[in-house]
């Protein structure tokens, strides 16, 4: 259970937004009113996510530098090895407290593009795999967008959630291959996933800045 906590505490910044987001809403009321029924947001935002992931996975086969970030990503996630019912609920509290901040919060202030931004800026990565803060942004943008048009954060919530859910939980498939970048050799340990399954008899070089990818 300790080693399970002391994972956990790679998501701590996610989690530590959602209580800033939470205490301003709490002093603040929502701005928006609400548009759409509790049905109709659940299917906005799991359709959303459906939309996200089928752009992820499009990308992740035409673009190099997002395979690149995919890569990095999975090693990182993999590297946690959360067991299932952790992933879950890491899953959502990492999806609503992201949103409480970034829409329910940020975009009140700074706008629609200004809370994308940021939270393309959120989800730092090596200058190669510039196309996962892009791609970030991207969907900040689209659950901005689900906000505004509800008037709710549930349905930007439920597709965090979906995105968030399918990372932490691809990595726990049976037999899934560490993801290693491409372009690199079979032989090296250049991922801080890829040292973590090092052999006890050899032990694994300090990682670099440049192979870390926030797992959030």
């Amino acid at each position: 259970m300790r080693g399970v906590a002391r994972r956990a505490l790679l998501f701590l910044p996610s989690l530590a937004l959602g209580v800033l987001g939470g205490v301003w809403l709490l002093l603040r009321p929502w701005p928006y009113a609400a548009r759409t029924g509790l049905g109709g947001q659940l299917l906005a935002g799991a359709a959303t996510a459906a939309l996200l992931l089928a752009a992820a996975w499009l990308l992740e086969r035409t673009l190099p530098s997002f395979r690149y970030a995919s890569r990095l990503l999975e090693s990182a996630l993999r590297s946690v090895a959360l067991p299932a019912w952790t992933a879950l609920l890491l899953a959502a509290a990492t999806a609503g407290a992201e949103e409480l901040f970034f829409r329910g919060a940020l975009m009140p202030l700074v706008g629609l593009v200004g809370q994308a931004l940021l939270f393309g800026l959120f989800h730092p990565v090596p200058r190669r795999a510039w196309a996962y803060p892009v791609f970030a942004a991207a969907a900040g943008l689209a659950f901005g967008a689900l906000t505004l048009t509800t008037g709710s954060l549930l349905p930007a919530v439920v597709a965090h959630f979906g995105i968030n859910l399918q990372g932490l939980w691809e990595v726990r498939r049976p037999g899934a291959a560490p993801g290693r970048p491409p372009g690199e050799d079979a032989g090296a340990t250049s991922t801080f996933a890829d040292k973590a399954a090092d052999t006890d008899a050899t032990k694994p070089a300090p990682e670099t800045p440049d192979d870390r990818i926030d797992p959030s």
